[in-house]
């Protein structure tokens, strides 16, 4: 058997000997040995938002924020900010992997009128924690992470 191929099944049936998100082979093979694991990026500053929001959403709809960017809910009183990737497991591209890793990011959503904030970090997977946050009436999904971790997809509906 290929000994690429062995290596897969081996961290397959280990488990957890691999890391989340490990890398067992390349897609093209190359004469050094594959890497078996990455850590995870360091976490990155995030600029503070400059003001208003720089994007309004209906419920029902999705938005693409950037790290630091932040929506308001059209038809609530409420703000959603991007505020930081948290971690980042996930097979990096071009890489064949056991399992697809998970990203978890960090949200933080405001009601002005009240005075209420608060933060949440919510993850691509349901395997590390909850992939939605309910707030002020308003749930928000956490539909995508870019593949570097810098944007976000989020849908936001009725609670």
């Amino acid at each position: 058997m290929d000994p690429k191929k062995l290596l897969v099944v081996l961290c397959a049936l280990v488990g957890f000997a691999c890391g989340a998100g490990s890398s067992a082979a390349r897609e093209q093979p190359t004469a050094t040995l594959p890497v078996l694991t990455q850590p995870a990026p360091a976490q990155q500053p995030v600029p503070k938002p400059q003001g208003k929001p720089q994007r309004t959403v209906e419920l029902g709809e999705t938005v693409v924020l950037k790290a630091g960017d932040t929506t308001e809910v059209a038809s609530k009183d409420v703000s959603i900010r991007f505020a930081r990737l948290v971690s980042d497991s996930r097979c990096a591209e071009g890489m064949v992997c056991v399992w697809e890793g998970e990203a978890v990011v960090e949200l933080t959503l405001a009601e002005p009128g009240r005075g209420e904030r608060t933060t949440a970090e919510v993850a691509s997977t349901a395997r590390g924690g909850r992939q939605s946050v309910e707030f002020a009436a308003c749930r928000v999904d956490l539909v995508a992470v870019g593949s570097g971790g810098d944007q976000v997809t989020l849908r936001v509906s009725k609670a």
